[in-house]
């Protein structure tokens, strides 16, 4: 056995991720530990940066650092998860040698705390190029401190995030409150956010902890905060800004430590050159700004999204439930006004009133609007997708979410001329993970597009 045969052995039998990185940076090695942990393979990362698994750029990278001082280091680094959220490591670094004394370096990765992708049911589903940079914002957002300002259309999953932010944090031990502003009227901002003692108002008959308090070493979520009154907001800036507050009735101050991420449908910047929303308060909760798509924008995902809606009531319900290709061309046509909870919606009642297993057309009930014309075609998805009769080399053995998928593909190549590497970054997956997609639908030849091109 050669001495590389024997390392690549040693190294693929080693039960902690492993990678082996050259000295222009690129991963040209990972052993099956990777796959498990980051839900990569060798073909995923090939010839990839060595930041391909950072949340957080560094300025002064490790890898090249390393290759010019030569010299083993041992940092604790934030890296991307299967599904985008950050993962603590404490990695070690060291010098691996060739069979001919070429220098590679050999980086070991140790989890420094759980997976916690699903905890708190804040799990982000899919892996369209929109949601992956969705989800590495969040990241990159959840590994600091500083307040977070969310914007988004209704039902786009704003509090979905937020709390992916708090439980992929620093905080994820302590508590994620909920403040929905627009029920907070001018009289109750104050008794909800700080508490009251009793006897400070009629009606006061006990002491009441405030939301900021019950937040402490956790994370407040201010949903909707652009309709919080404009006489109550200089009380919360300065509550933000010093980490103390006295409650109603009480002249004693108390403290709380939060981290504070904020969400809204509305236009921050409009309102506050209206008037109606305080330009410091909005400085103070816009540090880390991140936009949330509407559904229609990545409308990709539809099919796992609804894979992922149908295994929950799957679990509830003690019968499994699949979607007819037909009836997923159909919900992959529709625009979404109401996104993701319009969604969620619409499964829930299909799931209901199927009298089997399988959601058909017929059983998608959209708004009558949506049913009289055709929706609005978005740039992800053509006129003419979802409309078409594939006829796949393999579609006897595609699943209606493969057979999406792999209509979603031949638009994208059709879209980019062929041009695969185009394809795979707007998928944001690499040229060789396409490749088998392309093999396993059929279309990695130039007649099977043709084919397809003619239906």
């Amino acid at each position: 056995m050669t001495r590389t045969s024997l390392l690549s052995s040693l190294l693929r039998a080693q039960h902690q991720p492993f990678l082996i990185i050259d000295a222009e940076a690129r991963i040209r090695f990972v052993n099956e530990a990777v796959k498990r942990v980051f839900g990569l393979t060798q073909a995923d990362l090939a010839e990839c940066p060595c930041c391909r698994l950072d949340v957080v750029a560094q300025s002064d990278c490790r890898h090249q650092r390393f290759f010019r001082d030569l010299e083993p280091y041992s940092e604790t680094h934030a890296l991307i998860g299967p599904k985008g959220e950050p993962l603590f490591v404490q990695i070690q670094g060291f010098p691996v040698l060739d069979e001919d004394g070429q220098v590679y370096l050999g980086e070991s990765l140790r989890l420094l705390k759980p997976d916690t992708t699903t905890a708190g049911d804040a799990t982000i589903v899919g892996r369209s190029a929109v949601t992956q940079t969705l989800i590495r914002a969040l990241a990159q957002s959840a590994v600091t401190d500083v307040s977070v300002l969310l914007h988004g259309e209704t039902g786009s999953g704003k509090e979905l995030a937020a709390e992916y932010i708090h439980r992929h944090s620093p905080r994820a031990s302590g508590p994620f409150v909920v403040v929905d502003c627009t029920v907070l009227s001018e009289d109750l901002v104050e008794s909800e956010l700080f508490g009251h003692v009793k006897g400070a108002f009629t009606g006061a008959v006990g002491h009441k902890t405030g939301l900021l308090e019950l937040a402490d070493k956790g994370t407040l979520f201010l949903d909707e905060i652009g309709d919080l009154p404009l006489s109550q907001q200089p009380k919360l800036l300065r509550a933000l800004e010093s980490g103390q507050f006295r409650p109603v009735g009480s002249n004693q101050t108390r403290h709380a430590d939060v981290r504070v991420v904020s969400a809204t449908h509305q236009d921050l910047r409009q309102l506050v050159q209206s008037g109606t929303f305080r330009q410091d308060l909005f400085y103070r909760l816009a540090v880390f700004p991140i936009e949330i798509p509407p559904l229609r924008a990545r409308r990709e995902d539809i099919p796992r999204i609804v894979d992922h809606i149908l295994q929950d009531i799957s679990s509830t319900a003690g019968r499994e439930y699949r979607v007819h290709k037909e009836a997923m061309r159909k919900l992959l046509l529709y625009d979404y006004p109401g996104n993701i909870r319009e969604l969620r919606n619409i499964i829930h009642l299909a799931a209901a009133m199927t009298p089997n297993h399988e959601i058909t057309e017929d059983g998608i009930r959209l708004p009558l609007a949506a049913s009289t014309a055709s929706a609005t075609p978005a740039r992800a998805c053509p006129t003419n997708f979802g409309r078409r009769k594939t006829d796949y080399e393999h579609a006897e053995r595609l699943s209606p979410i493969e057979t999406a998928e792999a209509d979603y593909i031949l638009d994208l190549l059709r879209q980019h001329h062929g041009r695969r590497k185009d394809v795979a970054e707007r998928l944001s997956i690499s040229e060789r993970t396409l490749y088998r997609k392309l093999k396993r639908y059929g279309l990695n030849t130039p007649s099977a597009t043709l084919r397809n091109n003619a239906g």
